[in-house]
């Protein structure tokens, strides 16, 4: 027999408990039957059995964690995470730890050391915790493979209940690529407080003097650039059903459709923050005609080259569109009359020479003046473009609100606030057509 794990433990004496729990309660409004009374009996005994082997489970597990944190700390002075740490939070389970928030019980194992590891960020970046939240670091899911839930079945009249069914998984909702870490953006995470970074906005101007002219005095200037956290958040409701049956996939998949969301959420903010910087007044908006207008090759290298005017053309530049762009110009040629070589070089797939980034968030619905449906194509060294994380996700556990429908309500708190370190950094155009006429 194969030695079982902590989770598989825990996830027997979960469905046993809840077993004991349907007895107990039908004793409420009737006596047990005979049958029933040895059935609770048995049960009793089997929980103490896993009990005991979940307590020693747990020791040994303890026993690791301790001797695993033993590998110190980081620069930042967090613990640095092992290959084998890795592991252990993989076995996470926020269903686990929903419910013994739920049922207020004391967390263990791996869910009571994510807490520990979550509340701890959350002192050290000033994020108050509600006492029923559960503080989870973005890094426990990051590794995690995504499943999802089954599906209910409509048997057949004719022998179709013996039919075995292979059930698969949901098709989810096709969103789009998202793109801040593809343009590699500045991620700030473990903030406390409010962020303030020092810009220096000159430079010392030199003289040119006579032999003993009295040199002027020269200042450099600076200003500040800040960010607060902002706070974004959603409302899940859960049955109990799947809380007492401990799916993992539907765990999964919830997790999964909230990370999505959120990452969503950030993207299609940083889309509209960075077309609300290009314009005429900043000097990096390049208009390309009254209605819009079919992009070309020197639209293209124009934007590198009103960057590089502002000396900002530095790290590693990349161009961001949505996929209607590289469908237009890929069927560009660079220079009418030569061998037709596409603006998109789809054998390396480079633009201009740059890595570009692809994602349908970049709009393609703009308008100027009659032009309608108009995409945007932005340039920039996005490493100037600065994404601040306080804390980690935020779940927060409600079992009253739709205590009607047997459900729970998770809300999900994350705070996070973006913008740019220099405008000039980025140019772009936001009236490109991508239908020829």
């Amino acid at each position: 027999m194969s030695k079982k794990t902590l989770k598989e433990l825990q996830d027997e004496r979960a469905v046993k408990y809840g077993e004991m729990e349907n007895l107990a309660k039908e004793s409420d409004t009737r006596a047990l039957t005979p049958d029933e009374r040895s059935q609770f009996s048995t049960l009793t005994n089997e929980v103490k059995d896993l009990d005991e082997q979940i307590r020693s489970a747990q020791q040994i597990q303890a026993f690791n964690a301790g001797r695993a944190a033993s590998v110190g700390t980081g620069e930042d002075g967090q613990r640095d995470i092992s290959k084998q740490d890795e592991r252990d939070l993989a076995r996470f389970s926020l269903l686990r730890a929903l419910d013994s928030k739920l049922h207020m019980r004391e967390l263990d194992g791996v869910e009571a050391e994510v807490q520990a590891i979550g509340m701890e960020a959350a002192k050290r970046d000033n994020i108050e915790v509600n006492g029923a939240g559960i503080i989870v670091m973005d890094s426990v899911f990051s590794k995690r493979g995504q499943t999802a839930t089954g599906q209910t079945t409509n048997p057949g009249d004719q022998g179709g209940v013996l039919i075995r069914e292979d059930v698969r998984s949901v098709l989810e909702v096709l969103q789009a690529n998202t793109f801040l870490k593809e343009v590699d953006a500045t991620f700030l995470t473990g903030l406390t407080g409010n962020l303030k970074i020092p810009v220096q906005d000159t430079v010392p101007v030199i003289q040119e003097l006579d032999e003993i002219e009295e040199m002027l005095d020269a200042e450099i200037l600076f200003s500040s650039l800040g960010m607060v956290p902002e706070r974004r958040g959603v409302t899940i409701p859960i049955s109990r059903q799947i809380m007492i049956q401990g799916s993992i996939d539907m765990e999964q998949f919830v997790i999964n459709q909230i990370g999505e969301a959120l990452a969503q959420k950030m993207n299609v903010e940083a889309a509209i923050k960075l077309l609300l910087i290009i314009t005429s007044a900043n000097g990096n908006l390049l208009p390309l005609d009254t209605n819009g207008a079919l992009p070309t090759y020197e639209d293209i290298v124009e934007l590198e080259t009103m960057v590089s005017g502002y000396n900002h053309l530095r790290g590693k530049p990349k161009y961001l569109t949505n996929s209607k762009v590289r469908g237009i110009l890929k069927t560009t040629q660079k220079f009418t009359g030569t061998n037709g070589e596409a603006v998109w070089d789809t054998r390396d797939n480079l633009l201009n020479g740059y890595t570009p980034v692809v994602s349908n968030l970049i709009p393609s619905n703009l308008t100027k003046n009659t032009g309608t449906n108009l995409s945007a194509l932005i340039y920039g060294n996005f490493k100037d473009w600065i994404i601040g994380q306080w804390g980690g996700t935020e779940y927060i556990v409600d079992p009253f609100t739709a205590k009607k429908k047997a459900e729970i309500e998770v809300t999900v708190n994350a705070f996070w606030n973006q913008r740019e370190a220099r405008k000039k950094s980025f140019a772009g155009i936001k009236d490109i057509v991508t239908v020829r006429p």
